[in-house]
């Protein structure tokens, strides 16, 4: 049995059309909040939002959280490329996951 991840999305992971390519399944979440970050429109590849921490607890970004497998989460860092990187995020229910921001180095 493969460990279990939480996966916070804020963007393309939330189409079916892209889980059920990248995980041959649906994935079935919950709205969820991660505070202290906000959604930036400055776009990774010139197309998709990133997400900044602000550290002020009255920014928000809306969002799902999935739970998915370790080996799924992998596909995901292959999904997100070069232009995201994976980080461990505290969300607003307290829920530990990981979440994908832009990689600035």
């Amino acid at each position: 049995m493969q460990p279990t991840e939480y996966l916070f999305t804020y963007g393309t992971l939330q189409d079916d059309e892209i889980q059920l390519n990248l995980f041959k399944r649906k994935l079935k979440g919950d709205k969820e909040t991660l505070e202290g970050f906000l959604l930036f429109q400055n776009k990774v590849y010139g197309r998709y939002p990133t997400v900044h921490k602000t550290n002020d607890s009255m920014d928000m970004v809306e969002g799902m959280v999935y739970k998915i497998t370790s080996l799924e989460l992998k596909k995901v860092d292959v999904y997100e490329g070069d232009g995201y990187e994976r980080h461990k995020v505290v969300l607003a229910s307290g829920k530990t996951a990981w979440a994908y921001m832009e990689r600035l180095d």
